[in-house]
């Protein structure tokens, strides 16, 4: 599609992200909660990329792409592209910053802060489909028809992946004897930018990735060796829902990611409320994984670990659902 850049990520990449987000981002917290630690029976760090302007770390990689492509077609420039809600979100927050059009397509099951905010910025949002993936597909078809449009793909694409490692560049100047990185995955972009910088930067690092146990396919995929579909994908980690994998992406968690491990339901709601009540945190069901993780695993807590907390665009009422859990 055009736009997309599909070539391997280098270490001057993560350099060159890095230095076009310092001109726009504030490098987010590493914060440990005295609290929550007691709570957990162990020491743990939360990367806040819930503190980001538009609530998730997705801002890194629709930011840094967005100015790439302003670098190569003009100020003229304009974007689509298709998402769960936080890319598209930051796709928007992005073009407005940059001052270039954006259009968005979201899966009608998208929660309505999402949909309302995309809105709110200047984009064009378009809601079709029950998943990311049929929302893509639509997408897909709109930016190959087109002769001006930009696909910005949530994932897939050199200058996202890219982006997403400076998250690993940052916990390095913040923590440098961190030993244990625990990501959320879905797509894969920021399991695999993340990985890949801490393997080529700082090899002894653990990287896990987690998944939800009813969107597992990442884990069904390295299982047989290659990229499956799973069926009736759900969780009400809606970010990181996903029917199948990323071909451009499978090769970087293969190569980089030790453990891909999954959490039940049940935990991502006991990890979202622990977050807010102990730890004073937001967090919707994807960065509430890598908590949901220690809580199944405390064994997890023998590393010094730090979680990466991806985001907080959760839905009131869900929110609301596992307070009173």
């Amino acid at each position: 599609m055009r736009g997309q850049n599909l070539r391997k990520v280098t270490v001057a990449d993560l350099v060159a992200a890095k230095n076009r987000l310092s001109k726009y981002l504030n490098k987010t917290p590493l914060v440990t909660s005295e609290l929550l630690n007691i709570h957990l029976g162990g020491k743990v760090y939360m990367k806040l990329e819930s503190l980001q302007p538009t609530g998730s770390y997705k801002i890194r990689g629709a930011l840094n792409k967005s100015i790439s492509l302003k670098e190569e077609y003009g100020d003229g420039v304009s974007t689509i592209t298709a998402s769960s809600g936080n890319h598209g979100l930051s796709c928007a927050y992005a073009a407005k910053l940059l001052g270039m059009q954006s259009k968005v397509y979201v899966p009608v099951t998208t929660p309505q802060i999402k949909k309302d905010s995309i809105k709110a910025l200047g984009a064009e949002l378009v809601e079709i489909g029950a998943t990311y993936d049929e929302s893509f597909i639509k997408a897909a078809e709109e930016a190959n028809s087109s002769d001006t449009l930009n696909y910005l793909h949530p994932v897939s694409d050199v200058d996202v992946v890219a982006a997403q490692g400076t998250i690993a560049l940052e916990i390095l100047e913040q923590m440098e004897d961190v030993e244990q990185v625990i990501i959320p995955l879905g797509g894969g972009g920021l399991s695999s930018g993340i990985s890949f910088a801490f393997k080529n930067l700082k090899p002894s690092v653990k990287v896990i990735s987690v998944m939800p146990e009813g969107s597992d396919v990442y884990v069904q995929s390295r299982k047989v060796g290659k990229l499956i579909e799973i069926d009736n994908p759900h969780s009400i980690a809606d970010a990181v829902v996903r029917r199948c994998g990323e071909e451009y992406l499978f090769p970087y968690i293969e190569e980089n990611v030790d453990d891909i491990i999954t959490v039940s339901e049940d935990s991502i709601k006991e990890a979202i409320k622990i977050a807010s009540v102990y730890g004073k945190v937001t967090l919707e069901g994807a960065g509430a994984m890598p908590l949901a993780a220690i809580l199944e695993n405390k064994e997890l807590l023998n590393k010094k670990t730090a979680l990466i907390c991806s985001g907080g665009n959760i839905d009131s009422k869900l929110f609301n659902e596992c307070l009173n859990k």
